[in-house]
């Protein structure tokens, strides 16, 4: 089973979320040995392209919203409470992007005009835990 995970990856043809659920499942199941999971999540997450499985009309709405929100900018207060909003499945975070996830603060730290659309649990390296 490694090796078919590991062609699927090198492949460039999965979401990255599926392919770690299916890899911890996997190790789980003692079909993967330890060093085998941690090889594979790392390629896995090295590997990964914020496109694949983007519901590219859905981005579109939030980018719309989003433009919206810097269109008005100053004409509202933010409401207290707001600087870090649950995290959403599947939006575009970018660097300095706030969310709460799993009730613990994050500051997204992905490069600058690169996109990611992964929590801070499938993809730390693109979170920086605030709390």
């Amino acid at each position: 089973m490694y090796e078919i995970i590991k062609n699927v990856i090198q492949s460039g043809r999965y979401k990255l979320t599926d392919i770690l659920a299916k890899i911890d499942t996997l190790w789980v199941q003692s079909s993967l040995s330890d060093d085998e999971r941690t090889e594979l999540m790392n390629l896995a997450r090295s590997g990964a392209d914020p496109t694949q499985g983007v519901d590219v009309l859905a981005k579109l709405s939030d980018l719309d919203k989003r433009l919206k929100v810097l269109e008005n900018a100053g004409t509202t207060d933010p409401e207290p409470g707001e600087e870090y909003p649950e995290y959403i499945p599947g939006k575009w975070y970018y660097k300095d992007d706030k969310c709460t996830y799993k009730g613990s603060k994050y500051i997204c730290t992905a490069p600058a005009e690169v996109v990611c659309v992964w929590s801070p649990e499938e993809y730390p390296a693109y979170w920086q835990l605030v709390e």
